[in-house]
């Protein structure tokens, strides 16, 4: 549902809902030209897009943007109630219900719109559901009751799926990071590539690397990099390996290209930073040894 802004000439339009409790259902893959967004008021049910497969339980709600393939499957002997609303926004009136006049009284739709999620799967976290309900009952007695009721009921469910998106990217968001942080950490001597990250922590490889951007101030392949740098320091300074297989300990293929990583990430070269840095620990008792009994206390004994 990308738009151009300027916005004056463009106009909210719903072109499909439906409120249903479904015993079973098995929808063909199918893509159309509206946003839609399918919120699940009981039982439970499976989505399945290009980002895989989206489990929907009560008071959960899976967003669809206009031509994302998709489609939903109910098992039977687990029946599912949903709301469902389908719109776009056309360069033409249909409605009585202005784009300009939707993003004044929602400024944060402006922003969503931008950001251009094909897919997103959130839980209703005030009265989301409830906004959708009254919506969808009105639609057939809007023309009768004038535009304003729409405007007004259209704006509310706005608002209330800009509250429900902005909480659940804040805490979806940490818990993704989390366990992609997770997963490089443990994994650091594998390959690692952004759609495999990706793929383990169930989003897509944009919204990782969005994550990363954000909230850690570097892109994905920057934060391996980090990761790898960080232990091969801690080798240089705490163990007697050589650097070669440090390089190789620490994910890098080449002495030479784990050299030029290390120095321009740490401003110094491997050896330069081991002499500089490194703890030499030489322990000496001499020609004692100390026995401890059982309330600690040492007693020195020669060995020779």
């Amino acid at each position: 549902m990308k738009t151009p802004f300027d916005a004056s000439p463009f106009f909210i339009s719903v072109t499909a809902y439906y409120a249903l409790s479904l015993p079973e259902y098995h929808m063909p893959m199918h893509t159309h030209d509206s946003c839609e967004i399918m919120y699940v008021t009981s039982g439970g049910c499976q989505v399945y897009s290009e980002d895989g497969v989206h489990a929907l339980t009560a008071n959960q709600f899976i967003f669809l943007s206009a031509n994302t393939p998709h489609r939903l499957e109910i098992s039977a002997g687990r029946p599912c109630a949903i709301l469902n609303l389908e719109f776009n926004c056309l360069g033409r009136k249909q409605t009585e219900l202005p784009l300009r006049e939707l993003l004044e009284r929602c400024p944060g739709f402006a922003t969503w719109l931008e950001a251009g999620d094909a897919c997103l799967i959130a839980e209703d976290q005030r009265n989301l559901g409830y906004a959708m309900k009254d919506l969808i009952t009105q639609l057939p007695l809007a023309q009768d009751d004038g535009p304003e009721l729409m405007r007004l009921l259209f704006s509310r469910m706005i608002l209330e799926f800009l509250f429900c998106t902005k909480h659940s990217r804040r805490t979806q968001g940490a818990a993704y990071l989390k366990k992609a942080c997770s997963y490089i950490e443990q994994n650091l001597l594998e390959t690692l590539t952004v759609p495999l990250i990706a793929a383990h922590t169930g989003i897509n490889k944009s919204y990782l690397q969005l994550l990363f951007s954000r909230q850690m101030g570097c892109s994905v392949i920057g934060y391996i990099t980090q990761k790898r740098l960080e232990q091969a320091a801690f080798l240089l300074t705490n163990s007697s390996m050589k650097i070669t297989d440090i390089a190789f300990a620490c994910g890098y293929n080449s002495r030479q290209h784990f050299a030029h990583s290390f120095e321009k990430y740490y401003k110094a070269g491997p050896s330069a930073y081991r002499k500089l840095h490194a703890r030499t620990l030489i322990p000496d008792t001499e020609d004692s040894r100390f026995l401890l009994d059982e309330n600690g206390h040492a007693e020195k004994q020669k060995m020779y």
